[in-house]
């Protein structure tokens, strides 16, 4: 039987529903999964999926384990493994700038082989995978870690070309991931799949109402971390344009960061501060009635993977504005499913969400495309299967 020990840096994180859906699809395909956590995740929102891998026990934290756990755990894997365990051991005393991350991997590989896991998977090129890959140094079993934004563009681990070495796969959620990685790493193409992060489709549904071109409201809504490089900065600026042209835009931001003072101080100035509401991070029961709420969703990112939050919106009916970055043209078409705009282009947010109230009855038919878009490709069951397969096949 299939035993994924996810090894993950922090678990759960609120803007990270994919990690908890993809282990619940898991799980639901017939599959045991074991989380084990670097470190706790700060207080704050927990969504219901992750909430249930916490109470049925399938969450370990490790970071309580200290220097006895990992020696105790070296003298188990010692034991069952002389010449392995010797072998990782030489290695890791070289490796002086991730030495700590393999003795974090020691008690993680006792537990994982006490398990019979069969397998160790991890989320983002970061400590999560780096740790896994040191657990799969020192059992044996096969690893794999799904990249994904930050981690390919922003920081990129300094040894990805050796993690992707040691894993048996590394699974992209974009083909243009695979095309940078090769790019820029010169990793190899047999090593990098294209499988998606998806959505269950059947829990984002929705009837599309069209905007009326005669009616000045229009209810917006964007889902995204307060960080830079989600763009809400271009979007204040649009609702200013938005409200010159003589709309009454009603603007609902959800999510938390770094940015938000700086972001409302924004709005002010801009004199659009009455028309932004800041609910800060909501659960996904919560986003699904904004989305029911909303008339268009608009996330204005400078930089991305193929976020999930696009994928719900495209299934609950509702048109989509985002921008032509990264791997958000494989999932949005421009208008065939969505709206596309440059990055850092105010006017050209402004000027699609004039295009949908407009253009009803073409926003009806790309928003009808975009449902059939994230059944077919996007869907987490079949996304699931596909990374089921992989772990099946990969050596």
């Amino acid at each position: 039987m299939t035993h994924v020990a996810y090894v993950l840096d922090q678990f759960p994180v609120v803007s990270q529903t994919f990690v908890s859906d993809e282990i619940h699809s898991v799980c639901a395909a017939g599959a045991q999964c074991s989380v084990f956590a670097l470190r706790p995740a700060p207080d704050g929102v927990v969504h219901a999926r992750a909430r249930e891998l916490l109470d049925a026990g399938r969450v370990i934290t490790a970071d309580h384990w200290g220097g006895g756990a990992a020696l105790a755990a070296l003298a188990y894997l010692g034991l069952r493994h002389p010449l392995r365990t010797a072998k990782v051991m030489m290695q890791a005393l070289r490796d002086k700038r991730f030495r700590w991350c393999a003795r974090l991997a020691l008690p993680i590989a006792r537990e994982v082989m006490r398990r019979n896991c069969t397998h160790v998977h991890s989320h983002f090129a970061d400590t999560g995978a780096r740790v896994a890959m040191w657990v799969h140094r020192w059992t044996g079993i096969p690893f794999t870690f799904t990249t994904h934004g930050y981690d390919v563009f922003d920081t990129p681990p300094p040894d990805m070309r050796e993690m992707t070495a040691d894993a048996a796969a590394m699974v992209c959620i974009s083909r243009f991931n695979v095309e940078y990685l090769q790019r820029t790493f010169g990793l190899p193409a047999e090593k990098l799949h294209v499988i998606r992060c998806g959505i269950y489709c059947e829990e984002f549904q929705g009837t599309y109402r069209s905007l009326s071109a005669d009616s000045p409201e229009v209810r917006i809504l964007c889902v995204a971390r307060l960080e830079a490089v989600k763009g809400h900065e271009h979007l204040l600026a649009a609702v200013r344009l938005l409200v010159d042209a003589g709309l009454k835009p009603v603007v609902r931001l959800v999510g938390d960061g770094r940015l938000g003072e700086k972001l409302k101080e924004q709005a002010n100035s801009l004199g659009v501060g009455a028309y932004v509401e800041f609910l800060g991070a909501r659960t996904a029961n919560e986003v699904k009635e904004l989305l029911a709420w909303s008339d268009v969703f608009v996330l204005p990112s400078v930089r991305e993977g193929v976020p999930i939050v696009i994928m719900e919106c495209m299934s609950s009916a509702r048109p989509v504005v985002a921008t032509a970055i990264s791997g958000i043209p494989e999932l949005v078409a421009h208008r065939v499913s969505g709206l596309l705009c440059p990055p850092g282009d105010p006017r050209a947010l402004a000027d699609a969400v004039q295009w949908i109230r407009q253009n009803p009855d073409a926003t009806r038919n790309m928003v009808a495309a975009a449902r059939a878009v994230i059944e077919g490709e996007f869907n987490r069951v079949e996304c699931t299967r596909q990374l089921m397969h992989l772990w099946k096949n990969v050596p």
